[in-house]
């Protein structure tokens, strides 16, 4: 294969990978270089010894590295689920090494073989627990040396994720292509062995190393003395050798050699066979004979002679070579998947950081969590506001099995603040929130910021899933859950946000801010449809005569009263919005001038009709005077419009109050 030492690391370590921990990263560095070690070993035919000593100072290492990071997490005191997973992701590695270094020490010559197999899984985690479990840990870890709390300490180590999974993204791009290299380095090392075994076979011929001659017509076999080792007992004492030559030849293989002999005796010059023979103590061996005809006139076939050498090792590497290949197409084709699974990942984080409201959110879940294909599908529930119960929002796949509405306690995961997975039937109980009882493994994970419940992600697997691809779905929907805690934490923020910039806290109805942006928009809108828009202004009769005899309390409880009866006449596409103190304007999108009136007059008779009860009394009646103007016919902008109807509502109140007036017609 060549000088094995020539070939290049399978993970190159860089300033990317650096968490901010000296020491820490040292310890990572280290590891690589072990790691590098162990490929470049692994590849050649090497010690044995060297390489079980090679595994037993990456045990140490690993244990050496992971107390560093374990007692840091102790004494930072950081998010106790977090570290539990940490510690975890430490004991399966520390399991893995100690598995191969068991199966290495029995393999002997083939220890490479299993060390081999280790590579991949190593790297992969080396960059997952790296990148994903260490950066976050290391983040925390500074904010609380730089004197944060523990929450926001936390806090800005999830917020760190995103940009972990994009440099998680170029570092599988970067092992996917060393593996790529490391396929072809392998590839050109079986031509060169190839080769190497033509020139081999040329040498023997020529000095007659293990050569044999067969008489085709008494089918008398004579042989050197280097063959006899090739069977594993002496040959020459036995009378007939050809008959002795064939009862060692595999019972699988006589049939080839016979039909091989009688194509030289029909004129086939070159007698090339491999096959098998059978020692005398059972053992299996591949011998490889070469051999060319010597024929008589005309043409007749005299004899064979040629040589045979063992090939059982060359076989064995060659078997070797080609489950390493095999290994690599696997280790490639999950690498591939890791990224297209990584690109939807980012996909969904970028997509849900652009989306305004709730609703956007849950569309780009279902959207990209069915592409992203985690299993045979899932469910996203939220919990609303004030209320006890999960709502469903989002489905994909085999989703459909998740009730639309269910309690908090109707799931496992959600009692105990953790996931909760079930693969097999005996493995836990099952959730109640699932209609009828799901086909398959199922894993539920609250989502919860800072004892926060947002909502509950859950996800669905095939019954004969595998223990890989069960582990493939535990990680990615971790990672799913970490990136939707984030999400909807801002998209709630944001919504909220938005609530109380454009509502007013004490009525709960529009305030003058979004008055000023809807009120130009709904104008255009009518202009483009040809439609009529009313705007009628009201002002509360005598307020100050409330609040001066009864209190601001009073005065508040008018407000909020009027506020009801608006919202319980008004139609839901009518904008209801308090312009100031005790003025309101109600903007009515698609009614007339006559429209307006007959719904105002409505308000007004409730509004007189309702009376206003207090902890120690109940106010008399309130009434109100109302200014009316209509889009178009009052005025074409919104500043015309509510100047119009501001005009109105004052010759309401010169009329003597408690009465409804129409713009008049501008000269």
């Amino acid at each position: 294969m060549g000088d094995v030492t020539e070939m290049k690391d399978i993970f190159s370590w860089s300033a990317r990978f650096e968490t901010g921990l000296h020491e820490v990263d040292q310890q990572h560095a280290r590891l690589v270089q072990l790691i590098n070690e162990l490929a470049r070993i692994s590849a050649g035919r090497s010690d044995p010894a060297r390489l079980l000593g090679l595994l037993d100072e990456l045990q140490d290492y690993t244990g050496y590295h992971f107390r560093t990071e374990e007692e840091l997490m102790a004494q930072y005191a950081l998010e106790p689920e977090a570290t539990a997973a940490h510690i975890h992701a430490h004991e399966s590695l520390r399991e893995q090494v100690r598995i191969v270094r068991e199966v290495a020490e029995t393999a002997g010559l083939q220890a490479g073989v299993a060390i081999g197999r280790l590579l991949p899984f190593l790297t992969k985690w080396l960059i997952f627990h790296v990148l994903g479990t260490d950066m976050r840990m290391a983040q925390e870890v500074l904010a609380r040396q730089r004197g944060e709390s523990a929450d926001t300490a936390h806090q800005l180590s999830i917020a760190g994720q995103t940009e972990s999974l994009v440099i998680v993204l170029d570092a599988l791009n970067d092992l996917n292509d060393n593996l790529t290299r490391r396929s072809s380095e392998l590839a050109e090392a079986y031509q060169r062995l190839r080769i190497s075994e033509a020139r081999y076979a040329m040498a023997q011929r020529a000095a007659r190393i293990g050569s044999w001659e067969l008489d085709l017509d008494r089918l008398e076999m004579s042989w050197s003395d280097e063959v006899e080792p090739l069977f594993g007992f002496r040959l020459r004492d036995l009378s007939n050798r050809y008959e002795a030559f064939m009862a060692c030849v595999h019972p699988d293989d006589r049939e080839r050699i016979s039909s091989h002999l009688e194509a030289v005796r029909s004129g086939t010059s070159l007698y090339e066979l491999e096959h098998r023979v059978v020692w005398p103590d059972g053992s299996v061996h591949w011998l490889a004979s070469t051999g060319e005809c010597v024929r008589g006139e005309p043409g007749e076939a005299l004899r064979l002679v040629g040589i045979v050498r063992d090939i059982t090792e060359e076989r064995a590497a060659q078997q070797q070579l080609r489950d390493t290949n095999q290994q690599l197409t696997l280790s490639l084709g999950a690498l591939e998947r890791h990224a297209a699974d990584l690109t939807r990942l980012n996909e969904l984080n970028e997509s849900l950081q652009s989306c305004l409201n709730s609703s956007e959110a849950f569309e780009v879940v279902e959207h990209v969590l069915a592409r992203l294909k985690i299993g045979s599908g899932g469910a996203l529930a939220v919990l609303d506001a004030g209320s006890s119960e999960l709502r469903t929002v989002a489905r994909w796949g085999d989703g459909g099995h998740i009730a639309a509405h269910f309690a908090c306690t109707s799931c496992w995961g959600m009692r105990r603040g953790q996931r909760h997975a079930v693969r097999l039937a005996d493995e836990g109980p099952l959730c109640k929130h699932f209609e009828g009882s799901p086909p398959g493994a199922t894993l539920c994970l609250p989502l919860r910021v800072l004892g926060d419940t947002l909502g509950l992600l859950s996800m669905h697997a095939p019954a004969e899933c595998s223990e890989t691809e069960w582990a493939r779905i535990n990680h990615l929907a971790s990672m799913v859950a970490e990136t939707l805690k984030l999400a909807l934490s801002n998209v709630r923020l944001r919504e909220a946000l938005h609530e109380q910039a454009t509502r007013d806290p004490l009525t709960g109805l529009l305030n003058r801010r979004y008055l000023d942006e809807a009120l130009p928009r709904e104008l255009a809108r009518a202009a483009r449809e040809h439609r009529k828009l009313a705007v009628v202004m009201l002002d509360l009769d005598h307020f100050k005569q409330v609040n001066d005899s009864w209190g601001h309390e009073a005065g508040d409880a008018v407000l909020a009263q009027l506020a009801i009866t608006l919202r319980a006449h008004l139609r839901s596409s009518d904008l209801a919005c308090r312009f100031g103190g005790e003025e309101f304007v109600v903007v009515m999108p698609g009614a007339s001038l006559e429209e307006a009136r007959e719904r105002m007059e409505v308000v007004a008779r409730s509004v007189r009709e309702t009376p206003i009860h207090l902890a120690h009394a109940t106010l008399p009646p309130v009434r109100f005077s109302a200014g009316l103007a209509e889009a178009f016919k009052h005025g074409s902008t919104a500043e015309e419009l509510l100047r119009a109807a501001d005009i109105a509502l004052y010759a309401a109140k010169e009329a003597g109050r408690d009465c409804l007036r129409e713009a008049l017609p501008p000269e």
